[in-house]
Order: structure tokens, then sequence, then C-alpha cells
């Protein structure tokens, strides 16, 4: 495995990219055959603010299927850092400081077109601490309450973004602050933590501010970390890291070409032989979002993957929906994804009130049925 692209090659495949991406897809040819689309009507109380506000599950940014029981199906989803105030300027508020990200069982109530939370696993540190989505540095964000009071960073921070079971009652999850791939246990507890410079690329530590690792899938003794924009340098292209769970060293990178216009992955997962299903995003609202579900195929390490696009969402019941960041397989040709509702959090808070605006942005899920096998 090479440790870093040389710049002619860097060059090349930049070119490479910026050519091809008006659409540098084919159509997969497998129709949708049906949708249906669920609502969370009843949305739990997560916790309060320090100023008493109550706030809701969500911020669901990964999902895997559990299984099915009486006809009803099961997921886990993971929750982000948490719920976080706008920012003014490089401060961000921190509203649950002491909220821990955490894995949320979710099952389906078809009949009622809805899905309700079964029970929640908390992220824990090695030493057993609660996990917390504080920042690790300043230079990016700056966390501050829900007053503007600056609180103390924390090294072992988190921002989960998505995650994979291990196959042995654990989970990786995949997280943006430094990026890292961390495993933990079937407790919640840290395992192991790669990271740029160690296992990972060392180029990986220079992605956006809030765009490291999106995606998360595992295939045999592979894990694969999806970034969830380009790297600076990288322009108009995400990179795929290929870690090799017997030596936990990268063992192979990969590129994925964005569509023009897009530039976020939402969600990956593994079809198995090298291929990945991939929620990409333009990031923008209402009528002007698009979000596409694409299907890859490794093509060679250190290469562009080869891409086709399965579904626009733009065509379903989802047209509207900004954030989609969980999918997962429930059969051979059905398929769910995810909605992050940002713990419906509307505005800047109130700096003087220590109040923060609220909206009614419900948790959504979309189950889709295709003509053929996705997994072909």
């Amino acid at each position: 495995m090479k440790t870093g692209l040389s710049l002619g090659l860097l060059i090349g495949l930049t070119f490479s990219f910026i050519s091809c991406s008006t659409i540098s897809t084919s159509s997969s040819g497998n129709k949708l055959i049906s949708a249906t689309h669920l609502k969370m009507k009843t949305i739990p109380v997560m916790g309060k603010t320090v100023t008493g506000q109550d706030i809701h599950y969500g911020g669901f940014s990964g999902m895997s299927f559990l299984g099915e029981e009486n006809g009803e199906y099961k997921f886990a989803a993971i929750t982000d850092r948490g719920p976080n105030g706008w920012n003014v300027g490089s401060e961000r508020p921190f509203l649950m400081p002491e909220f821990s990200p955490q894995i949320v069982r979710l099952k389906t109530k078809l009949k009622e077109q809805s899905f309700e939370v079964e029970g929640t696993l908390p992220l824990k540190k090695k030493n057993g601490a609660p996990l917390t989505g504080l920042p690790n540095i300043r230079t990016e964000e700056n966390p501050v309450d829900a007053f503007g009071f600056m609180m103390s960073l924390d090294p072992d921070g988190m921002d989960t973004e998505a995650l994979v079971p291990d196959g042995e009652g654990g989970w990786w999850v995949g997280e943006e602050y430094a990026p890292s791939l961390v495993h933990f246990d079937s407790n919640g507890k840290m395992l192991r933590r790669l990271t740029p410079y160690n296992e990972l690329p060392k180029i990986y530590s220079e992605r956006k501010p809030n765009a490291g690792f999106e995606g998360i899938a595992k295939d045999g003794s592979k894990l694969y970390g999806f970034l969830q924009s380009p790297i600076p340098v990288d322009q108009t292209f995400a990179r795929i890291v290929e870690v090799d769970l017997d030596s936990m060293k990268t063992s192979s990178e990969y590129f994925y070409p964005f569509e023009k216009g897009f530039y976020k992955i939402g969600d990956a997962i593994s079809l198995g032989n090298g291929k990945f299903l991939v929620i990409e995003l333009n990031g923008k609202r209402g009528n002007e979002g698009q979000k596409l579900i694409t299907k890859i195929t490794l093509n060679g390490q250190d290469a562009p993957v080869k891409k086709e696009i399965l579904v626009d969402l733009g065509t379903t019941t989802f047209k509207g929906v900004e954030k989609v960041e969980g999918l997962a397989i429930i059969g051979p040709n059905k398929i769910a994804v995810l909605k992050d509702n940002d713990f419906q959090i509307e505005n800047k808070t109130d700096r003087k009130t220590g109040m923060t605006p609220f909206n009614n942005e419900e948790n959504e899920m979309l189950i889709m049925e295709f003509s053929q096998k996705i997994t072909e």
C-alpha cells in the first residue's frame, strides 16, 4: 500500500475527476418499486439543557440493521456528539455538555407508519468514564456553555457519525474530530482508536472542520472509513481508507468522485465483494437539496471507484429532507435511510438567557424496495 500520493498522480486524479464529474456514473437499471415513509410520532426526552429546556432524541447519524421480529424491523442508530447550538464565530455552544454519544435501538411500527426508541447504549472511554462529544482542540471550534462561558476540551471527545457491527457483539464507529475509527465492546466501552499519523494516513488529519469520517463499513477482515468531504487538496473526491483488521494498519486507499454540485457523503454500507452503497448529498435545504444513493465497486488500490446511481431520493417523499445520514440493508432488494434532525435546534442560543430556539422537525425513515437484488 502506498503511504501517500505523489504530486503528479494527485494532480492527474484531480483533473480526471473534474473532467468527469458532471455525470461520471451510469444508472443501475434497478427500479424503485415501493417506498414506506415512517415518522417517530412520540419522541422521548433525552435530557435537559442547563436552563431546563427539553432535548428530544434525534441527531441520528448512522444506522445498522439488527433483524426482523414479528414483521417489524429493528435497527441500531448512532447519535452525533450531541445537541449543539449554532456557532458564534469559532465558539460552539454545547447545550448538554455531559451528553454521551450513544447507540440507539429503533423498532418500526409499519402499520402505523412509525418507529420508536427501544433502548440506548451510552458510549464510554477506555477507563469506563462516560464518553463526551466535546472537541479535542480549540483551533476549529471553541466549546462554550449556553451562556457563552468557555468550557474545557476533552482529548478523548468524539463527534460520532457512523457505525457498523464488529461481528462479535461490539461496534466500530467513525468519528469526525481526529478523524478516527474507534472500536467499542458490547457494553459500549472503547477498546481501540485508530488515528492519522498512527494506523491511518497522516493526510486525513487535514480534513475540513466537521468533515471527518461520515461512513464506516466492514467487509470480512477489512474496515473502511469514508471521509465526508474532500480534503482541501483533493477538490472533487472523498477518500476511503481500508484498514486490515488483522494487522490494524492501512492496507489501501480509494477515491469517491462526487457528481457536479455534490460534496458530502451521508453514510456507507458494504454489500460484500468490494461493493458498497453510499449516500451522496449536496448539503442544501428544501427543493434545492439533492440526495443520491449510489452503488460503488472498488477498482484497484489508490484509484477512483466505479460508480452508478441506484436511486435519486429527490424522486421520493424524502425530497425535502436535508440531512440523510443513516443507511441500512434490510434484505437483498430492500434498504432503509434515516434522517438527522439536529436535535430540533432551530437558531442561535441567547447568551443572556441561555435559551435556544427549537423546531418540531421529526425523526424520519424511508424503507425502499427495488425490482432487483442490490447485492449483485
